[in-house]
């Protein structure tokens, strides 16, 4: 069956984290912002006459580490045609994911937790069909030379971090990992002890004494390297290629802190949001997508396909092999997937009301007011995609 998918790098949908054995090869892919189509090899064989598709399905995934990106996999592996739909898949940030997505410009997209809080608002335009992965990507990196080591205690960090200069960014994933940190750092200390910092919307948790203030420079994912050329910034809270490329670099940096060794109680997945008007008007079409993204999930969980999911992305993403970072999270099979969402008890929900708890007090949301976790999740998709 011929179909056609666009593949638009690095789009900007508004003005202004993740991510072999058989599969098609991987192709080079154009420059930014040029679309491309593709068609499959004429066959010798007789042509048959398909079934008409169920739709086109238009979703978004972040740059960079496509070779553990379902979104990625699902169009390289062509899932979309095991399930008769067709695809248009674009690159592009989470903030620019969701805008789209509540502009109606996006049926479908890959969100980090950064830009989760806006499940929980009133009247939200975006609904979970699935999470993605469990995320170990964003690091608090310091520089050597400062008294840090590697994977510090919480009562060290509490002692070290005090005057120090972070670079992150606050309105993404490493602004939810440092809040996470400094809520687990300060867990029981009185309010007068507790570590602060100028969060963007104020001092968070409380103003306190300046000994005990972290300075944050606030500045997006990509400009991370730019900023730490500059010495009087102390570490960084970064995550993808960015994050790869300064811990690598251990003569400088130290890993001080990880998601999964210190926060282990506030893990928060990365999901994969819809627009409420499309799944009403189209349940049939994004069942199919569910079930091709969970086909994806399966087969990026098995270690065995991971050489050949990177040989797949590398030309996409125009990255080198070591530019990928299979600890970067767990990666859910699809038995997995299906045991979180199993009942509505499930370990699923409590990931998700862990998203919900990172976020309260921030962006106006009000934990007395704000949609429970259960009611943002349209639970039946992942739970029909996992049972077959």
């Amino acid at each position: 069956m011929k179909k056609t998918v666009s593949l638009v790098l690095a789009m900007t949908l508004c003005l202004g984290l993740l991510a072999g054995c058989g599969g098609p090869a991987a192709s080079s892919q154009p420059p930014a912002s040029q679309p491309v189509s593709t068609q499959p090899a004429q066959s010798d064989a007789p042509e048959q006459s398909p079934a008409t598709p169920l739709g086109t399905v238009r979703y978004a995934i972040h740059p960079g580490n496509s070779a553990f990106g379902a979104g990625f996999l699902l169009s390289e592996l062509k899932y979309n045609e095991k399930y008769n739909f067709e695809i248009e898949l674009t690159v592009t940030p989470g903030p620019n994911v969701y805008s789209a997505l509540a502009a109606g410009e996006l049926d479908i997209g890959y969100l980090g937790n950064g830009m989760a809080w806006h499940y929980f608002e009133d009247n939200s335009k975006i609904s979970i069909l699935t999470i993605d992965n469990l995320t170990n990507d964003d690091r608090l990196l310091m520089r050597t030379g400062l008294g840090f080591t590697e994977d510090e205690t919480l009562d060290s960090l509490y002692e070290k971090l005090p005057g120090k200069t972070i670079a992150c960014d606050l309105t993404t994933t490493p602004g939810t990992f440092l809040r996470a940190l400094v809520n687990s750092i300060n867990k029981d200390r009185d309010d007068a002890d507790k570590l602060w910092y100028e969060d963007v919307e104020g001092p968070y948790p409380v103003k306190g004494g300046a000994d005990k203030q972290i300075t944050i420079l606030s500045t997006t994912n990509a400009n991370i390297t730019a900023a730490m050329q500059d010495k009087s910034v102390d570490g960084c809270i970064t995550f993808a290629n960015v994050r790869i490329a300064i811990q690598r670099d251990t003569e400088n940096y130290v890993q001080a802190a990880t998601t999964t060794k210190h926060l282990s109680d506030n893990i928060t997945p990365s999901t994969w949001a819809v627009n409420k008007d499309f799944a009403a008007a189209h349940p049939e079409l994004v069942q199919a997508f569910v079930n091709a993204l969970v086909d994806a999930m399966d087969y990026r969980h098995d270690e065995a396909n991971w050489e050949h999911c990177i040989e797949m992305a590398m030309p996409f993403d125009q990255l080198s092999k070591e530019d990928y970072n299979s600890d970067a999270a767990y990666w859910p099979s699809k038995a997995d997937l299906g045991g979180y969402f199993a009942t509505d008890d499930s370990i699923g929900f409590t990931y998700l009301e862990q998203i919900r708890n990172s976020h309260m007090g921030t962006n106006g949301l009000d934990a007395a007011t704000a949609p429970q976790a259960k009611d943002i999740i349209m639970v039946e998709f992942i739970r029909n995609a996992t049972a077959k």
